[in-house]
């Protein structure tokens, strides 16, 4: 069998692109990741994997990252910025950036990038959105992660290979965290009625498609990536609170008071120095009837890659939380008594 590439990531430290050094370290990738602090790696911490200091944001710093590489993994990104300038630095300009690179210093490389649902945005009236339908993103940060696709798509002479996520969950997450961390503590939240649907994709899954993607080969493709079964919100929250020893009291949590949280948090982290955790934009993305799309083609493209649906996702979220101490211990105890 001949030997696997080079393999240039950047997000390695990140959530999802943490799994996909994993993935690619377990197909037989060398792989080379971009980090802006050699000395905290992150989730890379110990695997062996060659570090180059850089950020996507500086050009000059991404031509070591590429040098040589066959394959280039570009999920890097920001999710949440104090503005339309932060994001489009990070998830446009980065993108063209990472994309120049690569065809300086390796213009035969497949480059995939790591993008998002929200560049295509919602569906309307509950169909799923396809792939080749234009994007309507309906947030800045969509906005931003379309405009990095189309800085991929400009790159003429490059092979790439679009995937798009939807809400990713899974080991290492710290964001759909706080749900696990709820129902530990006794109570989950149910958001907007429970009644906007949307789908999820374990993050393992983002990383199968990754290498899907990279076993097909460079077809300057676009694919959605996420469980093909859609969820309401309040399936995901009778699913979250089936997890601890002792049920949590599932609590309605209406539209209105999503929207007044938005406003309340956003204006308090205005103040602050770092990007917002929640804010108006983020409420309306949450309270969008639907944000459904067709998978079809990714599983049959890509290896039929989103084999965990989220029962099963959700409980092995949740022993892995348990096992790092990021939601309460005690109910371990309470299940060994039981």
């Amino acid at each position: 069998m001949p030997a696997k590439p080079l393999a240039a990531l950047t997000g390695g430290t990140g959530f999802v692109g943490s799994h996909v050094a994993d993935a690619l370290l377990a197909a037989g990738y060398r792989v080379r990741a971009l980090v802006r602090r050699p000395d905290d790696p992150g989730w890379l911490e110990g695997l062996p994997i060659d570090l180059v200091k850089g950020d996507v944001r500086e050009a000059s710093s991404l031509d070591a990252l590429v040098e040589g590489a066959g394959v280039v993994v570009h999920a890097a990104g920001k999710t949440s910025a104090r503005s339309e300038a932060d994001y489009m630095a990070a998830n446009a300009d980065g993108t063209a950036n990472v994309a120049a690179a690569a065809l300086r210093r390796a213009p035969e490389a497949h480059l995939v990038l790591i993008s998002s649902l929200a560049a295509a945005g919602p569906s309307r009236d509950g169909v799923p959105v396809k792939a080749s339908a234009p994007g309507r993103p309906v947030s800045t940060y969509g906005r931003s992660k379309l405009e990095g696709e189309n800085e991929l798509r400009s790159a003429t002479r490059l092979g790439y290979t679009i995937l798009r996520p939807s809400a990713v969950y899974g080991p290492r997450e710290t964001a759909i965290r706080d749900l696990f961390v709820a129902a530990s503590k006794g109570v989950v939240p149910v958001l907007a009625g429970g009644t906007p649907r949307i789908q999820l994709v374990y993050a393992l899954d983002v990383a199968a498609a990754v290498m899907g993607a990279l076993g097909r080969g460079a077809r300057n493709e676009t694919f959605f990536v996420a469980h093909p079964e859609p969820l309401d919100y309040r399936r995901i929250a009778e699913t979250l609170a089936g997890l601890p020893a002792r049920k949590p009291l599932l609590v309605p949590v209406p539209a209105a008071l999503i929207r007044l949280a938005g406003l309340v948090v956003g204006a308090a982290t205005a103040l602050s120095s770092g990007p917002p955790v929640f804010n108006s934009e983020k409420a309306a993305e949450m309270l969008e009837p639907a944000w459904l799309c067709d998978v079809s083609d990714a599983e049959a493209a890509l290896g039929r890659p989103f084999s965990t649906d989220f029962a099963s996702g959700a409980r092995k979220t949740w022993e892995w939380y348990l096992e790092k101490g990021w939601v309460r211990s005690d109910n371990i105890a309470a299940r060994k008594r039981s």
